[in-house]
């Protein structure tokens, strides 16, 4: 039961994640920056009843947490588990609004954007890999077959999922500073092979943060790579 539970929870997040993209994609996330559950209006659209949906995965964690718990179903490594991804949820939440409220100055701060896609993964990957640790406990030692092969897939996973990481990162780099606007042509970039702007913030390193071009180059780039 435990395992069904947890597979439900990364389904939510997961659809969190994706929805969250929605939302950014459709500039709604600036539609309801604070809602409380009494003294004002419920949620009107559809967006904002995504900003609810993302408090109440605390609860949907929370109270089967806690039932689990008093049931005896949850050893003392497993919780000391789950209590760290339940604060790094309560968090989020904070990230979240942090990043929303940063709307107004004049757009979403791409650093808050990048910082709020960031904890949400770490987040879906915990809790992906708390799950098929209840649901797939390891076998033995001595299954020296199974020992190989876990550390063959584990070289290739850890730069892979390295990749990908890094690329979605930038991704919400390039939607915090609405680089893809700026040239979504390639190979070329408009009419040029490299835009002739793309270093020309100092420091030079706010460029690959800042720089609307060299955002978008190094993006399409890592696509490729």
């Amino acid at each position: 039961m435990v395992g069904i539970w947890l597979f439900g929870s990364v389904a939510w997040v997961f659809s969190m994640v994706v929805l969250g993209g929605v939302t950014r994609l459709t500039r709604s996330g600036l539609s309801m920056t604070d809602w409380k559950f009494t003294g004002g209006l419920p949620p009107l659209s559809d967006e904002e009843w995504f900003q609810e949906f993302e408090k109440g995965l605390g609860i949907i964690f929370a109270l089967p947490f806690s039932y689990f718990l008093r049931k005896g179903y949850i050893t003392l490594r497993l919780g000391l588990r789950l209590s760290s991804l339940f604060a790094l949820g309560a968090g989020q939440g904070f990230i979240g609004w942090w990043m929303v409220k940063s709307g107004s100055e004049p757009r979403v701060s791409p650093y808050r954007l990048a910082a709020h896609l960031t904890s949400a993964f770490v987040i879906y990957s915990g809790l992906f890999w708390t799950d098929l640790s209840v649901v797939m406990p390891e076998p033995p030692a001595e299954s020296v077959t199974w020992v190989r092969g876990a550390a063959k897939v584990k070289k290739l996973a850890i730069p892979v999922s390295f990749i990908v990481e890094i690329t979605a990162i930038s991704g919400a780099f390039v939607a915090g500073n609405d680089a893809g606007r700026a040239y979504n042509t390639f190979p070329k970039m408009g009419d040029m092979w490299i835009p002739n702007d793309i270093f020309n913030m100092k420091p030079l390193i706010r460029s690959f943060f800042e720089n609307t071009s060299t955002v978008q180059v190094f993006f399409v780039l890592r696509l490729h790579l």
